[in-house]
C-alpha cells in the first residue's frame, strides 16, 4: 500500500532500473478520497473528482501535468512517436526516448503494455484491447522502436499489465477469424472466452523479444473488482485506470 495516498501498481520486472518510473493505479486509495479513484473523463464521470484526482496522483508521484504525453485513444494500431508532452491524436501507443516526458494511457479492461529499451534509453507505453490486438499493435510498436531508436529486440523489457483475462473475458465466434484457437477456451452456444495476454505474449515472442524478458500480470480486471474499473463488468458507470510510463532525468 502506497504511504500517501493511492494503491500503485509497479512491475517488478522495472526494479532494477532506477530510472524509470511506472506504475498501474487502482481504485485503493489510503485515505478514501474518492471511492474507485476514477482518473477518466467518461460518460458518468464528474470532471472535478477526475482532476482532483488526477492531481493527487501527480503529486505523489512528484511530476506536473505538464510533463505528460497522452494519446486520445481510438482502439487502433496507430503509434505515435513522441518528443514533447502533449495530447496526440487518433494513436493508442507511444513511443520516446526524452527524459521527464511521461507517457499515459486510460485502461479498464484492455492490456496496458510497457517496453523499456535498456540500452538505447527508450521506452513505449500500449492501449491494447482486442481490436488492437488483431491489427498487432503491439509488434507494430516494436519494429517502429527498431527503426527510429535502433533498438535491439534482445534489449527489451516488457511489462503486459492487468486486464480482462481469460478466465472473464466472453467473446463472440468471429473471434476464430482474428485469432488462432489457442487463444480461444470454447464454451458453448457460440461464446468463447479470449486469452488477450497469451496474444500479446506470443506477438512479443514472434518479433524476437527474449520470453525471460517479459512480466504478464496474474491480474485480471473483470473479477478483481475491489482494485481494478472494468467496462465489461460495469458498463458505461465504469470508471478508469492510468498507466504511467516513463524515464527520469
Amino acid at each position: 500500500m502506497s504511504s500517501d495516498f493511492i494503491y500503485l501498481i509497479k512491475p517488478e520486472i522495472f526494479e532494477p532500473y532506477d530510472e524509470l518510473l511506472a506504475v498501474l493505479t487502482t481504485k485503493k486509495s489510503v485515505r478514501q478520497i474518492d471511492e474507485g479513484f476514477n482518473l477518466g473523463f467518461t460518460r458518468n464521470s464528474e470532471p472535478e473528482k477526475v482532476n482532483k484526482n488526477r492531481e493527487i496522483l501527480l503529486k505523489q508521484l512528484g511530476i506536473s501535468k505538464e510533463q505528460l504525453a497522452i494519446p486520445k485513444q481510438i482502439h487502433s494500431s496507430n503509434v505515435c512517436v513522441v518528443d514533447k508532452p502533449g495530447v496526440y491524436e487518433n494513436c493508442d501507443a507511444l513511443v520516446t526516448d526524452r527524459r521527464d516526458v511521461y507517457l499515459v494511457v486510460s485502461v479498464a479492461d484492455c492490456a496496458p503494455v510497457y517496453v523499456y529499451d535498456s540500452k538505447k534509453k527508450a521506452i513505449s507505453l500500449i492501449h491494447c484491447g482486442w481490436r488492437g490486438a488483431r491489427e498487432k499493435i503491439v509488434e507494430k510498436t516494436i519494429h517502429l522502436m527498431i527503426r527510429d531508436f535502433g533498438s535491439d529486440v534482445y534489449d527489451l523489457i516488457v511489462y503486459v499489465g492487468p486486464c480482462a483475462s481469460v478466465c472473464c473475458y466472453e467473446v463472440d465466434k468471429e473471434f476464430e477469424n482474428f485469432f488462432d484457437v489457442k487463444f480461444l477456451r470454447f464454451k458453448g452456444n457460440g461464446k468463447f472466452n479470449f486469452d488477450l495476454k497469451g496474444e500479446i505474449f506470443s506477438q512479443l515472442v514472434r518479433v524476437g523479444v527474449n520470453f525471460k524478458n517479459i512480466s504478464v500480470s496474474k491480474h485480471c480486471t473483470i473479477c478483481s473488482s475491489d482494485l481494478f474499473h472494468s467496462y465489461r463488468r460495469d458498463g458505461e458507470s465504469s470508471g478508469r485506470m492510468w498507466a504511467l510510463f516513463g524515464i527520469k532525468s
